[in-house]
């Protein structure tokens, strides 16, 4: 099937996993670390709109030296607008900024610790590249998909931090290690011979340059600042633990290289639900994830009070919906794309758009309201079409999101319960389980090779709200904000 052709590249891990199996324990498999801590870090929003700039840090808590990916992706399709290699030493935090352009965003940085490449003074502007040209149908990595390609869209996204493997080398590490707050050498990183992979014949120091496995350890924070409103809206990212598969020596690639990704997952994950686990085997790294961030529904709040012009923003995130939904243009007289579960509709302008149902309460209990059912009827409801969506309350735009759904609501405070349970939607060629096996139909479901399945979307996110209190004291006028992470339910069928 095209999925597994078109992982083969980097999903070779998966032959070695099977050959010795995995324990069905949460230290043998993926599984999203409640503490905050692990090997890969999940940050749901970047954005320099609205006079906002990102911040952002990751920690290395532990006393080994470590190496990482850092990739940002724009919101629309998951383009990857930069990646490089960080390094860092025992206990070194870094942290580096997302910030506006006359076309686009750019990251900037002061800080000290070693990146491969080196980070300019003046900062590193996002680009273009792999969301540009002609449109290429199927899952691809770059080439046109049918939306923009202007540099605007590099303006907001989500990110992703990705260990590779310790670093056990005592020159390297040496030399990625501050002296006087500053690293010994970060040239010795930087070199265009380092090789730290699972196969690298390099010696420094009279030592293997290769890696180590990973360990994690890694925590981080994001905060979305407006100065001019006053407002700092901040969170932790979702961690997850024991990322990469137990019996690989490290999923290091060089900088330049769009690898390692959240395909290189161990195929085993573990989801504490009802009291207990379940554990799934899955034929794909994406799949792992998808299983560990897969919720039926999502739970937030809503604030739209009059007397403080308040607004609402939530920011849903589907982390693995590149890996699984085709470009096609509805336009060609024919269909070759395969679909892949839990996405139901394949990319294109106005993107690939997942059906919800809304259903939202006052504080006060009564007054229910079902504004959508899901699937919607054709050309109505509400639907989360892009990688990371932007719910609006009542056109709030506190983000000014280019990525936006607009929900209107009959009462000025309450909350709100988000639906994903679609079914018996048709697509061209079916859509393929993670299993393996093809439905003539598409659901928002995934079941695994044990035969257990997922109703939902994986998402990761959070609820913002901003305030501009206008009599905060007398003749004062005050602009506060926010920030809450979604609460979710999550259903399982076992076989």
């Amino acid at each position: 099937m095209q999925k597994f052709k078109r992982k083969s590249l980097y999903l070779a891990l998966a032959a070695a996993v099977s050959s010795v199996g995995i324990a069905n324990t949460a230290s043998a498999a993926v599984h999203v670390n409640s503490n905050g801590l692990g090997e890969v870090l999940i940050y749901p929003y970047y954005t320099t709109r609205a006079g906002m700039d990102t911040y952002l840090s990751v920690v290395n808590t532990t006393n080994s030296s470590k190496a990482v990916k850092v990739r940002f992706t724009e919101g629309k399709n998951s383009r990857e607008v930069l990646d490089f290699n960080l390094y860092l030493s025992p206990n070194d935090m870094w942290t580096a900024a997302v910030v506006n352009t006359t076309n686009g965003a750019k990251l900037v940085t002061a800080d000290k610790s070693c990146t491969a490449p080196a980070i300019p003074a003046g900062g590193k502007e996002f680009v273009n590249f792999a969301y540009s040209g002609a449109a290429l149908e199927g899952i691809q990595q770059s080439g046109g998909d049918g939306e923009t390609q202007s540099l605007d869209r590099t303006r907001e996204g989500y990110f992703e931090i990705i260990e590779m493997g310790t670093i056990t080398n005592t020159a390297i590490s040496a030399a990625i290690t501050h002296v006087n707050g500053v690293p010994a050498n970060c040239a010795v990183v930087q070199a265009s011979t380092m090789d730290m992979g699972p196969s690298s014949g390099l010696v420094v120091g009279g030592q293997s340059a290769r890696a180590n496995p990973s360990t994690g350890g890694l925590a981080g924070t994001a905060s979305l600042i407006g100065v001019a409103g006053g407002t700092d809206f901040g969170y932790d990212p979702v961690a997850l633990e024991a990322f990469a598969p137990s019996n690989v020596q490290n999923i290091w690639n060089p900088p330049g290289s769009i690898f390692p990704d959240l395909t290189f997952a161990d195929l085993t994950s573990v989801v504490f639900y009802n009291s207990g686990t379940v554990t799934s085997n899955w034929l794909s790294g994406d799949n792992t994830v998808s299983a560990l961030l897969m919720h039926n529904n999502i739970i937030n709040e809503y604030v739209l009070d009059a007397a403080t012009l308040s607004g609402t923003d939530w920011v849903v995130t589907m982390p693995t919906k590149r890996y699984n939904v085709p470009v096609h243009n509805p336009a060609l007289a024919s269909d070759a794309t395969q679909l892949f579960s839990p996405f139901t509709h394949k990319f294109w302008l106005n993107g690939a758009c997942e059906p919800v149902g809304l259903s939202y309460w006052n504080r006060e209990e009564g007054n229910v309201a079902i504004v959508d059912f899901s699937p919607p009827a054709p050309g109505g409801g509400t639907s989360l079409c892009w990688e990371t969506t932007v719910v609006t309350f009542e056109n709030s735009h506190v983000l000014g999101s280019s990525n936006e759904v607009n929900v209107p609501v009959n009462f000025e405070n309450g909350w709100l319960r988000m639906a994903f349970n679609a079914t018996g939607i048709t697509v061209v060629n079916g859509q393929t389980d993670g299993n393996g096996v093809n439905h003539s139909e598409a659901s928002q479901s995934l079941t695994s090779l044990d035969g257990d399945t997922y109703t939902g979307l994986p998402t990761v996110g959070f609820m913002l709200q901003d305030f501009i209190n206008q009599n905060a004291a007398p003749g004062i006028l005050a602009t506060y904000g926010g920030n809450f992470n979604h609460k979710y339910t999550t259903q399982i069928s076992e076989d």
